[in-house]
């Protein structure tokens, strides 16, 4: 009896299942009329809202996103892409309210796919209604909200993820040349400004931020994975002040700006004065690229109780600073490459210090190892780390970055893993 009753549950959850899905809708669209109405009112756990290939020019502050998917069947809002182009949101018409797309507390479940979102800035025009400078691609508020495959550039803010935000993940994405973009209205913006509970960002191209970070955290809990990024206007990388949990970058490739710019050399940042960065950041296979002698790799400042761990990364490139340690947490790691002169601190152990790590094409930023390469198999097998946003243990980089999102393609560990983002392959071609 308890079999059959079983049997008739599972039937009937597949029958709901099965009719929700039929129940769901393509919503084409070609103006933002019905999209913002699809948006805030209509559409419905599993619906697809379907962007129509063109360039479309916002004419109000932001389209609000209301409507909520559900677990496993959230809305879809997708670009459809023609000739390798994906739709464009255009924002420079208008002053824009925090995003182009705002995503409210209430809102959950919801994806956003293959589309171009440009030219947010939110006070551009003096004589309407200003809203700040600090607008972006999308302003994430709710939970359980992806992007992928979306280009976000030149707005104020290419991303920015409030504190009340949980469960934000973007991937495949190309996010550039964001930050304030007239004079006299600086709001210290950057390409990813996310404060979310928990946040993973992966496979992306991060570059050309234009007036401070290209990536700036103060969530919860962060996930770094397999990114390209380079050409910042500030810090390249940072956990900032108000950080309360744990931090994973893993994979990365993080160069720093060729130009000298502003006097700010910093590659990696840990706290920026405003408040205490907390828990604990760990990088696991990374490569690190200085372009000037003044380049300074790690940075923590004094109010900081961050701890860093440093495991089977790569720090290379013209400059020899390694650290300016002004914070209280500890620094520690294993198998690392540095280059000889570096001083690094007594917790940081089993280095491999060096001339050269024996890329492919330094200059031509080909970070893989090339044949007799000082990195193959010098990694720390079992790299550890404490992340509450996923509850792992222990974890060996699985994706190599590329500055094409799309590009990004599985990492292969033979015997011990390789120091650094890229795994040497019996065999590989030292010509691209």
């Amino acid at each position: 009896m308890n079999l059959s009753l079983a049997t008739v549950t599972v039937a009937m959850v597949a029958m709901f299942a099965l009719s929700r899905s039929a129940a769901a809708k393509v919503y084409k669209v070609s103006d933002l009329d019905t999209l913002q109405t699809l948006c805030a009112e209509t559409a419905e756990p599993g619906d697809v809202i379907e962007i129509q290939p063109g360039t479309y020019y916002l004419d109000r502050s932001h389209i609000p996103v209301t409507r909520s998917g559900e677990p496993g069947n959230p809305i879809i809002i997708r670009g459809l892409v023609k000739e390798g182009k994906r739709p464009a949101i255009d924002a420079s018409r208008v002053n824009v309210k925090r995003g182009i797309f705002r995503t409210e507390e209430i809102t959950h479940d919801v994806v956003f796919e293959d589309l171009e979102l440009r030219n947010a800035w939110g006070a551009r025009f003096p004589d309407r209604e200003r809203y700040g400078t600090n607008a972006g691609a999308i302003y994430f508020q709710g939970k359980n909200l992806t992007a992928r495959r979306v280009h976000s550039h030149h707005s104020e803010d290419g991303w920015f993820a409030i504190h009340a935000a949980d469960n934000i993940v973007i991937e495949n994405c190309e996010i550039g040349h964001n930050g304030t973009q007239y004079k006299g209205r600086h709001n210290a913006t950057h390409n990813f400004y996310f404060c979310a509970e928990r946040q993973v960002i992966r496979n992306s191209y991060i570059h050309h931020s234009t007036e401070a970070q290209n990536f700036k955290s103060r969530g919860h809990n962060t996930i770094l994975a397999y990114n390209w990024i380079e050409e910042d206007a500030g810090y390249s990388t940072e956990v900032a002040s108000g950080n309360e949990g744990n931090t994973l970058w893993i994979g990365n490739v993080i160069i720093k700006r060729t130009e000298q710019g502003r006097p700010q050399r910093r590659i990696l940042g840990v706290g920026d004065g405003t408040g205490v960065a907390k828990g604990r950041l760990t990088m696991i296979n990374n490569t690190i690229i200085s372009t000037l002698p003044n380049d300074l790799y790690l940075f923590t400042e004094k109010s900081s109780t961050c701890d860093v761990v440093l495991i089977n990364n790569v720090f290379a490139g013209p400059s020899t600073r390694f650290l300016e340690h002004n914070g209280q947490g500890r620094i520690t790691g294993t198998n690392n490459w540095l280059q000889k002169e570096m001083n690094v601190p007594e917790g940081v152990t089993d280095s491999i210090f060096g001339d050269d790590p024996g890329f492919v094409d330094l200059a031509g930023h080909d970070f893989r190892p090339r044949r007799g390469s000082p990195l193959i198999d010098a990694g720390h097998p079992f790299p550890e780390y404490l992340n509450a946003a996923q509850g792992l243990e222990q974890v060996l980089p699985t994706h190599e970055p590329s500055r094409d999102p799309d590009a990004s393609i599985k990492r292969i560990i033979e015997g011990t893993v390789d120091i650094g983002a890229f795994e040497y392959r019996d065999g590989q071609s030292d010509v691209r």
